[in-house]
């Protein structure tokens, strides 16, 4: 048996194309799949047979690592809807949401000579967790409503508060090897 490659990555799981996902039944749908179809299972195969196993094995990592992750998965929900994303050329342009950009990453950089540095990052993440949610209901409530365009401009605004969690995780493991 083959994977269709035709199908979607939600397809693929056996899960409804919709943001709220069940991350237990994602992950065991990918280990299933994975033990199906590993590499590792083809060994004594003809060359073409074991190109392809790579190839299935690379689609079941990318399509995992794409609903695992909600950006990614906000993102590819928009082009199974046909709605082509570039990042080079993609921007917001809601000042209010830039100008607290811009605050939380003052703020950031007040941690470096914060008292309690730690501390000072994990208010800024619980501000930013709390945004993520918010961020994510106004996509599930766009993308139902198929308002792709400003489900679109949501998703970049979710990029934008990932990327500051992220830059917050880097200065924490930074931090607790300073300690």
């Amino acid at each position: 048996m083959n994977i269709d490659f035709n199908q979607n990555y939600f397809e693929l799981f056996g899960l409804p194309l919709r943001f709220d996902i069940d991350k237990k039944q994602l992950h065991a749908a990918q280990l299933k799949l994975q033990s199906e179809f590993h590499p590792d299972r083809f060994v004594n195969a003809d060359d073409q047979e074991k190109r392809l196993a790579v190839q299935q094995a690379s689609y079941i990592n990318e399509a995992y690592e794409t609903l695992k992750h909600p950006v990614k998965r906000a993102r590819y929900m928009l082009q199974t809807r046909g709605l082509e994303l570039n990042d080079d050329n993609e921007t917001t342009s809601d000042t209010s949401f830039l100008m607290e950009q811009i605050e939380l990453r003052e703020e950031m950089d007040q941690c470096k000579s914060c008292q309690d540095p730690l501390r000072c990052c994990d208010h800024i993440t619980g501000k930013l967790d709390q945004r993520s949610k918010e961020y994510a209901a106004q996509f599930v409530k766009l993308f139902e409503q198929g308002e792709l365009e400003l489900a679109r401009q949501v998703t970049r605004k979710m990029q934008f508060v990932d990327r500051i969690l992220e830059q917050i995780d880097e200065y924490q493991l930074e931090l607790e090897d300073e300690l």
